[in-house]
């Protein structure tokens, strides 16, 4: 994705590599190049897609850089209560940080953005995240060099940074499909953690870090589950409004869930009038297409859908592989395929992220409700990598499981498909808004399974667009609860486990993957990219992944290995760009690097 990258330099007089890393950033034509900034200490810069947050950066105050990718929505409001002045996000994070209030200010900040500090005077840099860390940014320092890029790649450009693998990455990503906690590909490049300051002081090398926001200051609540249906109603309209400004090209991606028809009916409320911009993903046939079409069919909203199938869906995303540091796998990378049309029509998306997993409860059926994550109730999502949880952390300290998870699967998984996005187009999440988690996660997990108070606020609210289309996961409208006996949804689970046994193709798919790979040409590319013999993932193991994962899938027509398949191959794209092995079907980027 776009963003914010610079370094330290190991000796005032030391050659400067910020070009280095500019070419590594700027990937396409379409990206805004920042000034940059070069002093006896640092260097620093920022590329950006130019439709939301700032024009240009440094920001500059007292001897004081600011850079910053992404955006705030409150921070007039938390100036205001801070006695500071109310002006745009980068003077009053600055003017915050110099009148020593900065904590106070990033801990009512509602937002999603990363950002740089650079205190010429103090020679300190502080690098901070967003309160949940959707807006990714990572970190180097080893041998005297301090690094920082929202993007691996930005940091992988400076001559002297140590490549060593990090071994626990791939039986992590081939058994989860994503990373956990702080992990890269790489031993010494770190992710940094949500709600962060990370301070380097440029003259002692040394490191601090500390958290501006824990889950402990949300506190429990004992409204009532009636009345918490309207306050969290209330809540959700207020968290779109924030986000939304009609004189802006925002569209939203809908599907066939809750989520994507939340936002949409949202906007629609508060602009009945509107006339915007919906797309959808999928096969000819499959549920969210005829669900979305349902959907917009009662507004004034213009419908665009984009069909999958076995010539488009591949060659597309071998480029997003380096795009998203090898962290997403090729099988989540939906939409890649249509990004550059998409941006023709709208600059950002209300992307409906996560809204199943913070409303509806949907990891709740996991695991036990209204306690802390521990060893023990973390392995049901992490399996045995659990301990890279970093589950003792007391920023986890609330009786709840899910912000853990949360910070894991959702955040490096789930917003890996966005940053995915990012490249083309900009994204604002309505269910990361913190007046709505807060107030989730003060009310007992049992107000949230099985879809419950999610499901009855929008019928509250937006009855219109759910009182009578279904909801793809059940068939049935949101909040119908299919009384069928324990021996039908016993036999129906067992049907559904078959179906996905044998890969046999429902209305529910919007996709073909098992069939897709079976393809000859796409065969053949993934046998070519699988074959161990000058393979860069012969590194990570000594398997022959070809054999024991694409062979496998071919040998028989019920036999689907395609997360696997698809998981390795992205590994192995990502690992021989990094290595320089262009043997491979590794893609040249649109742009020519900045001279």
């Amino acid at each position: 994705m776009p963003g914010i990258y610079g370094y330290v330099k190991k000796t005032s007089s030391g050659q400067s590599e910020l070009i280095n890393m500019t070419k590594a950033m700027h990937l396409y034509d379409h990206f805004v190049l920042d000034t940059a900034f070069e002093d006896i200490w640092i260097s620093g810069s920022r590329v950006h897609l130019g439709h939301i947050g700032e024009k240009d950066s440094p920001y500059v105050r007292n001897e004081v850089y600011i850079w910053i990718e992404g955006e705030a929505y409150n921070h007039l409001e938390v100036a205001r209560d801070l006695g500071l002045k109310e002006s745009g996000f980068a003077q009053t994070l600055a003017e915050a940080y110099t009148v020593g209030k900065l904590d106070c200010y990033l801990n009512k900040l509602d937002g999603y953005f990363c950002a740089a500090i650079y205190d010429s005077t103090r020679k300190k840099v502080h690098l901070i995240t967003d309160r949940y860390g959707m807006r990714l940014l990572y970190w180097y320092c080893q041998e005297g060099l301090f690094a920082w890029s929202s993007e691996v790649k930005g940091i992988l450009a400076l001559k002297d940074v140590n490549k060593e693998l990090d071994q626990s990455s791939y039986p992590c990503f081939m058994n989860l499909g994503y990373l956990m906690g702080e992990h890269t590909w790489f031993e010494h490049i770190r992710l940094i953690k949500p709600a962060i300051v990370l301070e380097y002081d440029i003259e002692s090398k040394k490191i601090a870090q500390h958290h501006y926001w824990k889950w402990s200051e949300i506190k429990p609540s004992t409204m009532g589950f009636d009345e918490a249906i309207y306050e969290l109603g209330q809540r959700f309209l207020a968290a779109v409004e924030k986000r939304f400004n009609p004189n802006e090209k925002i569209g939203v991606s809908l599907s066939g869930g809750l989520d994507s028809r939340a936002i949409f009916a949202a906007v629609n409320h508060l602009y009945p009038g509107y006339k915007g911009y919906a797309y959808t993903f999928g096969i000819p046939g499959c549920d969210d297409i005829k669900i979305a079409e349902q959907v917009v069919a009662k507004s004034k909203w213009r419908h665009v859908k984009f069909y999958f199938d076995s010539a488009n869906w591949f060659e597309p995303r071998i480029e997003k592989i380096w795009d998203t540091d090898g962290m997403l796998d090729m099988m989540h990378m939906h939409g890649s395929e249509f990004l550059g049309e998409i941006s023709e029509n709208i600059e950002i998306n209300l992307n409906g992220y996560c809204g199943d997993a913070i409303l509806g409860g949907g990891f709740l059926s996991k695991i036990p409700h209204n306690v802390r994550i521990n060893a023990k109730n973390s392995r049901s999502f992490y399996r045995h990598f659990f301990s890279m949880a970093d589950i003792e952390n007391e920023f986890y300290d609330i009786d709840h499981v899910e912000p853990n998870i949360y910070v894991n699967r959702v955040r490096r998984f789930t917003n890996i498909g966005t940053v995915n996005l990012l490249t083309s187009i900009s994204q604002r999440k309505p269910f990361f808004d913190n007046n709505i988690v807060a107030f989730v996660f003060s009310l007992p997990d049992e107000y949230r399974v099985n879809n419950k108070i999610y499901s009855a606020m929008l019928q509250r609210f937006f009855s219109q667009f759910f009182k009578s289309i279904p909801w793809q996961k059940t068939g049935e409208p949101a909040g119908v609860i299919n009384n069928s006996s324990i021996t039908y949804r016993a036999l129906n689970k067992g049907e559904q486990a078959i179906i996905r046994l044998l890969s046999l193709k429902t209305s529910k798919d919007y996709t073909e993957y098992p069939e897709w790979i079976r393809n000859p040409e796409v065969s053949q590319a993934l046998a070519d990219i699988l074959t161990p013999k000058n393979a860069e993932y012969v590194r990570l193991t000594g398997e022959n992944l070809k054999n024991k994962y694409l062979q496998t899938h071919l040998s028989w027509p019920y036999i689907n290995k395609s997360n696997e398949i698809l998981r390795a191959a992205t590994i192995e794209l990502y690992l021989s760009q990094v290595f320089r092995k262009h043997n491979k079907k590794v893609p040249s980027k649109k742009k020519e690097a900045p001279s």
